[in-house]
């Protein structure tokens, strides 16, 4: 791992922490709690609807108001003896229990007989209603204080089995999440309508089976978890339900239990609530309503569902939340730091979409994930951790990366810019190709030339040469006055460096061609090149102080290639190349043997070799010259110098201009006047650098 991804690493983690500290503080000082109890709404819309099991409602609906209107008037005057006749149908029809949402509290006539049903009955459950709230301290298992508990006529709640409050609580935004389960007024503690509900429905011999513990009631055969409020998290089953358009829960009309018109089996062994269902009345904002609220009969129906199916909404510890915000902070982070800003931020929403995936299947299971501060710290995380690359790390890439741009094609610009590291001051040893040019006749033009127009043109000669060398992904080293010194293979590793340069020195001869034409048409003269290339080991690295690098190449492979660019003026060639560079470069070329050279500074001679074409695009002439050139060669290196001397002089008359033949021709001759020692080997040694 490089320094400058363990910089980055440690920044980003030092700002996940920072993050993960200043949201874990918001969480327990309770910020935006608010917003987390919204955001939970909605993983409502995720369950879909879930019909009721045990649970049927009795409503007293419009239906039922316009049938009994005539006879009895308005709601208020109906004489309580409908709802003995009621509870009598219900009895019949197999209910198991019956629980009231409708009060009794002031005497009637009628009494006796309502009581007298309840008692036949032995099913039914009062309402109470608590009034006079008081602070709100919570106890263990007591959700809070009121003054008064009101309560139905004696006769009434004697003949009932038991009872429990209706009361419906709201939070700020008067929307009903949960519902109270133990409320007091001075000695006595009554419990919820729903509790006691389900309790009757299991048999239970009570309604509360021991105290309370901690977050938990025991109460109907179960423990209930309760939150800070010592109120229950009501798992509402869906939207409200009605006769016409159906929902969780099956709605029977008042009227139809009076007239005896309903379907027993739909009440059979199930808990019956009777209540208000008329529109505009009594009706409550939950988290599964929209434009339509719901019925306080419904809100109480699902109490008893969540209560008797276990349905329990529990959110997770404090410590999983905590632990889930520091998770999040540091995966935003980590993908910024590893990643680009477009893959971080795909791998935020990603991670987003899982969580809010994960939310919604544990929500199924009753457990609630915290969907603010885990959320909010993959976001905050992300963010902070993108300013700090944004405004530190690109600004240094910009700052870099106008030096580079100097020196190296845009592609190896491009990969050294996502690690600055691998340019870092100081050298690696390693295997590369390194590439000398110069510009014959450069010298003798400057005095014919004003300088303006001088530099015109080696400017112009200069920007053609580099920008082969930027296409082959070369870096250019430097200009020596009309030279140009480039190398493969660092700082990105290429395999195929020896036929990168190789391609680089025929196409600058070939630029170079077309460069003489144009010049010559200004009424210049002609310019010629020479080109040395070797391969080998050479430290490659920013060399130099800290306040001023260079990034270059050192090393005997950098001398010999400096040396063999040389040499190609005195073999009267434009390109040679070492032994190591035709091994490398291998059959991607087609090669003629020049010498074997004892070059300065080096003990074992070298073979030296012209690279004439690309395989395959030398012309048949040119290949048949070449044949020649090579037995001619042979001849020499066998010391036979009159044949070679004889075939050198054939091929110079088709070829006059081919300096290698010229030069073997001269040197047969002058072998074969002044014969050498019998242990001659055939090496030149070169007389300058």
């Amino acid at each position: 791992m490089t320094r400058s991804t363990k910089r980055r690493l440690l920044v980003s983690g030092a700002l996940a922490l920072a993050v993960a500290s200043l949201l874990t503080a918001a969480y327990r000082l309770t910020f935006l709690s608010t917003t987390q109890i919204h955001s939970t709404d909605f993983l409502f819309a995720s369950q879909g609807t879930d019909p009721a099991q045990a649970t049927v409602i009795v409503g007293i609906d419009q239906r039922s108001y316009r049938a009994l209107l005539p006879r009895y008037g308005p709601l208020v005057n109906w004489p309580r003896t409908l709802y003995a006749q009621a509870v009598d149908r219900l009895h019949e029809a197999g209910a198991r229990v019956v629980a009231f949402d409708i009060f009794f509290d002031a005497p009637t006539p009628e009494d006796p007989t309502v009581a007298a049903a309840i008692r036949r009955a032995g099913i039914v459950v009062t309402p109470v209603e608590a009034q006079g709230p008081k602070d709100l301290v919570p106890r263990p298992g007591i959700a809070q204080e009121f003054d008064v508990f009101v309560r139905p006529t004696a006769a009434i709640r004697d003949a009932a089995v038991a009872e429990g409050f209706v009361n419906v609580t709201t939070d700020q935004d008067t929307v009903v999440r949960s519902l109270p389960l133990q409320l007091t007024a001075g000695p006595d503690i009554v419990p919820a309508l729903a509790l006691t509900a389900v309790a009757r429905f299991v048999r239970r011999p009570g309604v509360i089976d021991e105290p309370a513990a901690g977050a938990l009631i025991f109460g109907a055969g179960r423990a209930i978890p309760v939150g800070q409020t010592g109120s229950m998290r009501i798992n509402f089953l869906g939207g409200p339900s009605s006769p016409e358009h159906g929902g969780p829960f099956t709605i029977l009309p008042f009227a139809s239990i009076l007239d005896s018109s309903f379907n027993p089996a739909l009440v059979r062994d199930k808990i019956v609530l009777i209540g208000l269902t008329i529109r505009g009345v009594d009706e409550f904002a939950t988290p599964t309503t929209a434009e339509t609220r719901m019925w306080g009969v419904e809100v109480l129906a699902n109490a008893v569902e969540t209560i008797l199916r276990q349905r329990f909404l529990v959110p997770v510890s404090d410590g999983t939340t905590i632990l889930l915000i520091v998770a999040s902070a540091v995966l935003a982070s980590l993908l910024v730091a590893v990643g680009g800003p477009r893959h971080a931020a795909l791998g935020v929403i990603g991670a987003l979409g899982l969580y809010w995936l994960a939310a919604g299947l544990l929500f199924d299971n009753g457990v609630v994930l915290n969907l603010v501060y885990p959320p909010g710290a993959l976001l905050l995380g992300f963010a902070a951790a993108m300013v700090y690359r944004v405004a530190f790390e690109q600004a240094e890439q910009k700052m870099i990366r106008g030096v580079m741009a100097r020196y190296l094609s845009p592609s190896v610009s491009h990969w050294a810019l996502k690690d600055p590291e691998r340019l870092k001051l100081g050298g690696d040893t390693r295997t590369m190709t390194v590439l000398f040019s110069d510009l014959r006749g450069f010298t003798t033009l400057s005095h014919a030339l004003e300088p303006q127009a001088l530099v015109a043109l080696l400017n112009e000669y200069m920007t053609a040469m580099t920008e082969i060398v930027f296409r082959h992904d070369g870096v250019l080293d430097k200009y020596i006055g009309d030279a140009i010194m480039a190398f493969w293979n660092a700082p990105m590793a290429q395999p195929d460096h020896a036929r990168r340069a190789c391609r680089t020195a025929l196409d600058m001869i070939a630029r170079l061609r077309l460069l003489n034409a144009d010049w010559q048409r200004r009424g210049l003269r002609n310019l010629d090149v020479g080109i040395g290339i070797n391969t080998g080991p050479m430290v490659v690295g920013n060399m130099g102080s800290r306040d001023r690098l260079a990034y270059t190449v050192m090393g005997d492979t950098v001398n010999v290639a400096a040396r063999l660019e040389g040499l190609s003026k005195e073999y009267g060639t434009r390109l040679v190349v070492g032994e190591a560079v035709k091994a490398e470069a291998g059959e991607a070329f087609l090669y003629r043997f020049l010498d074997l050279v004892a070059v300065k500074g080096r003990a074992e001679p070298l073979a030296v070799y012209e690279v004439l074409s690309r395989a395959g695009e030398l012309e048949p002439a040119r290949a048949a010259f070449v044949t020649a050139y090579e037995r001619g060669i042979a001849l020499y290196r066998s010391r036979r110098w009159a044949e070679a001397a004889a075939l050198f002089e054939t091929i110079q008359a088709d070829m006059p201009e081919d300096g290698p033949s010229s030069l073997y021709l001269r040197r047969s001759r002058a072998l074969l006047a002044s014969p050498p020692p019998e242990d001659w080997n055939g090496v030149y040694v070169a007389q300058h650098k």
